[in-house]
Parts: C-alpha cells; structure tokens; sequence
C-alpha cells in the first residue's frame, strides 16, 4: 500500500472533534472557578438546613411528561432496547423531587424515608431539547433549594433570604430580588373577566395570560397588552381576546407605583372583593415582615406585579433575581410555591416552596461582573521537578510525604527534564510551590521548595516537610 493511501486511510478516520450545538465544554480554569461558586451556594444553601440529595438523570418520560409547560414539552427521550417504558432526561429537580418525596414516605416506626417538614438542595445537569441559541443550551445545570411540607410564608421568606445571602456571599452588590403571587393574578383574571371560551378552559386562558405577562421584562407593556387581545386563530387557541376595557384594569394593574407596602396597599383597592387577590396580597405581606425581621434591606426586595413564572405547577409568591448590572443575563435565581405538584404521584396536594439556580447563566453574569477568578488552572498544589530519571522512586516517596499533609502534588512528567522546561511548565500550570531535587540536593540530604506566591526559595530536610508546609500555608 502507498504512503499516500495509508494518509487517506487515515485521515478518512479521523473524526472531527465537534460538540453538538447547545452544550458546553468547562476547561480546568473555568471549572474550578465554577466549583468555588458552587461551593459558595452549597455551604449558604447548608447554613439553612437544607439537606444535600441527588436524584436520577433519567426518569420515565411518564414522570416528566405530566408538566404541561412550554419546559416540559421540550424533553429528550432516551431510546434503551432492555426497557419497555421510555425514558427521559429530567428538565429540571423540581418534578423529580415530587416523584421523590412521593417514593419515599416517612414510616414512624421503622423511622425511614422522609420527615416534612424538610428542606433539600440538589446540583446537576438538566436538559432541554430547545433549539440552541445566545445564553440558551441543550444541558445546563441547576442548583436548586427547596421546603416541602408547610404553607407557612417562614418557609417563602427564607428562600427570599436565602437568595440574598448567596448573591451577597458570592461578592455581588446590586441585585433585586422581585416577589409577586400567582394568587393575585388568579385575581387578575376574573377582573378582566377571563371565563371558559368553546373547547378552552379559563384555566388554559388563563395560564396564557401569565406565559405573556412574564414577558414584560422583554417587550413593553403595550406590545404586553397586545397579545393579550390577540383574537384565537381556531377554536383550541388559548390566547386571551381580552376587550379593551379589561386590559385597560391590567394596564393600571402593571402601572401600579411606590414602595413595597405602597404596592400593596394599592392592590387590595384595586382589588377590592377578590377573596383570592386578598390571600395573595396578605401572603406577600407577611414575607416581607419576616425578611424586615432578618434585617434585609428593602432596596434588594422588589414587590413587582408583573411577575408570573412561566410554569404551570406555581401557586403562590414567586421570585425572580436580577442583576442590575448584567440585566441581559435575565433571572438567575427564581422560583415560588408549587402546592399541587405531589398530588401527580399521591393524589394529594402537600405544601412545597423552592427556588432554583440557573449555574451557566449565573457563572455568564458573574464573569461579566469581574466577579469570576481564574487564578487557577489546576488542582495541583506542588509540582515536583523530575530533574533526574534515575530518582524517580525517591520523588514518588517524597510526593507520598507531600500529599499526606493534604496538599495535592503532581510530578512534573516532561520528556525534557532540564530545570529551565520543567520550570517554565510548573508556572504555566499554576502551582503554589515547586519541589526542585537533583542530584545535588540528594547528595546533600535536603529539598528545595519554591514558594510561586512569595518568591522565596527555602531548603529543608525531608523530616521537616510538615513544618514548612504548614508555616507557608498560614
């Protein structure tokens, strides 16, 4: 065979190292800066006694399919020969954490499964067969809180408070966090007299008139209002046709003005005789007396009517968390209350409030902010120089000793073993200290190290290893 067909044999082989539209690669840079910000939510997350779980990638499409919203409908399905019933790819933690409470019931005298009240965090990926575009992938993860089992607002505020304390923990100083209640724009609707219309439900209608409300923050009011005129294009359209005279109501609705308990003194006249705007407006009320009794500032909690949450399952205070010097990045933290969601699986409601993490939009903004450090690009902590190849089982030993003191040590494995390579290398990656050992300093029983940080270079004797480390580490 030819050279020249031996190349195109090859070549024909090679495949082209593309990564489908939608999905991200983190390089070791970027993922341990992601990380600490992880760790940062975790450890906040934790500090109100919420339990770390994990739950499945995969569900049964059964499972993820029952959420009717434009999320759930965008559902990867896996195909698998051994399995009769399909399955999926979450889209979220919220439905598997209802499928999980569900298969988990708390037994009193075997004292298993789980006890509500109970609060849980969970990170991971979820996936959404969206088409890919700026800001929108296909896999993405989210770091999710939740308190199933009260319908005390205790439970609401402290999501709120908690959404304040990562921002702040996470070095951001302008953000708001905007609360409003699915129960007042259930409100809105029988006062713009939304009702049942042929073959769609008000409910249908309904939820409509939220999925456009929700998009204020991108279109204008009126451009807002005039979708909720929009006449159906067949008898199952669910858009709202509402008549001047309501979206006018709405109109004064969305344009309400003042302080968080201005806001909501202005409601309740606007209101007036709307049992369940008043449960709404009284719920809001009294998060905001509980976030005033952890001391948060007012200027971080918005009362904004215009927020809806575009899923279906939310039946009470929703949030939304924008940062206001990165406002393209939209909500980064958001959520609400999500009563219904377990009676798919128990054919009760059980009380549920959470908010979730949007972690690649989040990492996006802060990065933009200046907030990300990539000081780092490796875990290693010491590189130790293989300066001569005939050592290499005392540099194994003296890596051994290194890591024993809880300091992540690599030895350097270039082919060129000369000081100045193995040197310039040792920087490249970013290590705190380097071990250099040749020949001299084994002859003469110590080791080099080599602070990166401070620029001091120290010899000390293996035995000595602890104290050194430990003295620079301070």
């Amino acid at each position: 065979m030819s050279e020249d067909k031996k190349t195109e044999d090859i070549m024909s082989e090679i495949v082209k190292p593309e990564r489908p539209g939608g999905f991200l690669d983190y390089l070791p840079g970027d993922f341990l800066a992601r990380q600490k910000m992880l760790r940062i939510i975790e450890r906040v997350f934790s500090s109100f006694g919420f339990d770390l779980i994990e739950t499945p990638i995969a569900e049964f499409l059964e499972t993820l399919s029952g959420e009717k919203s434009e999320t759930g409908k965008n559902i990867f399905t896996i195909k698998n020969r051994d399995e009769d019933r399909v399955l999926a790819l979450r889209f979220d933690h919220t439905v598997p954490l209802a499928r999980f409470i569900s298969a988990n019931p708390y037994d009193k005298k075997q004292q298993t499964g789980i006890r509500l009240p109970w609060s849980r965090q969970v990170v991971g990926p979820v996936f959404r067969s969206d088409k890919p575009q700026a800001g929108r992938y296909r896999q993405f993860y989210q770091f999710d809180a939740d308190t199933v089992g009260t319908s005390s607002m205790l439970a609401d505020a402290q999501i709120v408070a908690m959404i304040y304390k990562t921002m702040r923990e996470l070095g951001v100083e302008n953000f708001v966090i905007k609360i409003n209640n699915r129960k007042i724009l259930n409100g809105l609707a029988q006062v713009a007299g939304i009702t049942d219309r042929g073959q769609v439900t008000a409910d249908n209608i309904t939820k409509e008139m939220m999925r456009i409300l929700d998009k204020i923050d991108k279109i204008s009011i009126d451009q807002v209002l005039s979708e909720l005129k929009r006449v159906p294009e067949n008898d199952f359209d669910s858009a709202p046709y509402l008549s001047d005279k309501a979206t006018a109501k709405i109109r004064s609705y969305l344009e309400l003005k003042g302080d968080n308990q201005q806001l909501l003194e202005q409601c309740q006249e606007v209101f007036k005789g709307v049992e369940i705007t008043q449960e709404g407006i009284t719920e809001l009320g009294q998060i905001l007396d509980f976030l005033q009794a952890l001391e948060i500032p007012e200027k971080y909690v918005s009362v904004d009517f215009s927020i809806a949450r575009g899923l279906d399952y939310y039946t009470g205070p929703v949030m939304e968390t924008i940062l206001t010097d990165a406002k393209k990045f939209g909500s980064i933290f958001s959520g609400g209350r999500f009563d219904g969601l377990v009676s798919r699986f128990t054919g009760q409601d059980l009380p549920a409030v959470g908010a979730s993490i949007g972690v690649d939009r989040l990492f996006a903004a802060l990065d933009s902010l200046g907030l990300i450090n990539r000081d780092r690009s490796t875990v290693t902590d010491v590189m130790i120089l293989r300066l001569s190849t005939e050592r290499d089982k005392d540099y194994l030993k003296i890596a051994s000793q290194i890591r024993e003191l809880g300091l992540n040590t690599e030895i350097c494995l270039l082919d060129d073993t000369t000081f100045k390579s193995q040197f310039n290398f040792a920087i490249s990656r970013g290590v705190k200290y380097v071990v250099i050992c040749g020949n001299d300093e084994f002859e003469r029983g110590i080791i080099k190290i080599k602070n990166l940080t401070t620029r001091e270079q120290s010899e000390v004797i293996p035995d000595d290893l602890a104290v050194y480390f430990q003295t620079a580490e301070k």
